[in-house]
């Protein structure tokens, strides 16, 4: 056979339909599909209320809040998604589909059999004549009150029409203030202006605003080579061009010798007199990191947990070692904070900021990220999501991103328990 002969090589898979291939696999699975960067911090919750509104309307219905794929009409990517979806499920069925929480709201296409998705737009005109519709809602109440107008035919009085922006899950947080330092080292109190950190409607802002930050980062959601760092490694970077970042099953083991040898510090220092407060903060960040450690694997989707417990492991260590207090004087000294790009790169002795929405956030980071410029710094990854993909961890809706993995709080420990407390 001669080379002119021979079959060509097939064409590389689409990367978006791929992408679609898999959602659609994933809608007929369950029909409801929301991502955390749209769950508005509660998105179990979100998921829940959504999928009970599915199953009460009189027609197939699909929800899509997720990220889409590069590749997508720029104009519309959801109208596009979803005739994309359609064409893979087929049949019958209205598709609600947003792609972005912030730029583009929610696209609604009507297929077969169905209520016409104009009855949404019509009774939106209608009853809120001065337009802004959505504006209070967060892109689950959107499509609530969405499917609700689809299955009443149109029929929704102005006064139902603005009860969903009055419930607590459909309600788009407002706009905090971010304009905050995280205070440096001996200053132990964050003071009440941190607080609202970590409450949810905040963790659903820093989700949103976080990612358009990453706009501007690196393309990789991947870590920067380095090895974890011990918390007397003071001033010294973690990361090394060498190393590669340890894996779940290596910080888990690293997590475990650490609480071990604070076993024994503990039992060496159980006589010594320890003021009330720091004890709390020990003891808690003990059997917090312990309980985490106990119900966490070590797949790749565990590596943030496995953190959190490493994380909570040296808060401990800190506080219960000779780092509890300052050098001039009786003051108590900053709790262990890691670098927020990657706690895998030990303490954030340094401060930097990063553009958070108009303003900056001030975080704590290693000595390498906290040199580095934007576009070399290289947040850690972890697999989530409907498809899997390694996104950044403060994108994820967790108490990790809530709380910066102590970055935000003094108390850790407390949201993580009552994290598990409500997980369990």
């Amino acid at each position: 056979m001669s080379p002119a002969d021979a079959p060509a090589d097939p064409p590389a898979a689409d990367p978006v339909d791929a992408f679609v291939d898999e959602l659609a696999d994933a809608l007929h699975e369950d029909p409801v599909q929301v991502d955390p960067m749209f769950g508005n911090g509660r998105t179990e919750d979100v998921d829940a209320a959504l999928t009970d509104v599915v199953a009460g309307v009189d027609f197939p219905a699909y929800v899509v809040l997720a990220p889409g794929p590069d590749g997508l009409a720029a104009n519309d990517p959801g109208r596009d998604l979803a005739g994309r979806l359609h064409e893979r499920i087929g049949g019958d069925g209205v598709y609600l589909v947003q792609t972005d929480p912030a730029s583009f709201g929610l696209t609604i296409v009507s297929h077969g059999d169905v209520p016409d998705a104009f009855l949404v737009s019509q009774i939106s005109v209608e009853v809120w004549q001065g337009g802004g519709a959505d504006a209070a809602l967060s892109p689950g109440g959107s499509v609530a009150r969405a499917l609700e107008i689809l299955d009443s035919g149109g029929g929704m009085s102005e006064e139902e029409f603005g009860s969903y922006a009055e419930q607590t899950i459909y309600r788009d947080p407002p706009e905090w203030d971010l304009d905050y330092e995280v205070p440096t080292q001996g200053t132990y109190a964050m003071g009440t202006a941190l607080a609202f950190l970590a409450v949810g409607g905040c963790a659903y802002l820093l989700l949103r605003t976080l990612a358009r930050w990453r706009e501007t980062a690196p393309a990789g959601a991947r870590g920067r080579p380095g090895r974890p760092g011990r918390p007397g490694q003071r001033g010294r970077s973690a990361a090394t061009p060498s190393t590669p970042l340890p894996g779940p099953a290596q910080v888990r083991e690293t997590a475990e010798a650490e609480l071990a040898s604070l076993a024994r510090l503990l039992d060496r220092t159980a006589d010594r007199r320890v003021e009330p407060d720091r004890r709390q903060l020990v003891d808690g960040s003990y059997d917090t990191a312990r309980s985490l450690l106990e119900r966490t694997g070590t797949d790749d989707a565990d590596l943030d947990d496995l953190l959190g417990a490493l994380v909570l492991v040296r808060i401990a260590t800190a506080a219960a070692g000779s780092r509890s207090r300052s050098k001039r004087g009786g003051e108590p000294r900053a709790p262990y904070r890691p670098c927020f790009f990657d706690p895998r790169h030990g303490e954030g002795t340094q401060r930097r900021a990063v553009p958070v929405g108009g303003t900056e956030l001030t975080v704590p980071a290693c000595r390498a990220c906290g040199r580095a410029t934007d576009a070399a710094l290289e947040p850690m990854g972890v697999r989530s999501g409907l498809l899997g993909r390694e996104r950044p961890w403060y994108e994820l809706d967790t108490v990790w991103a809530r709380t910066g993995y102590g970055a935000f709080v003094d108390d850790l420990w407390q949201h993580v328990a009552a994290d598990l407390r409500e997980t369990r």
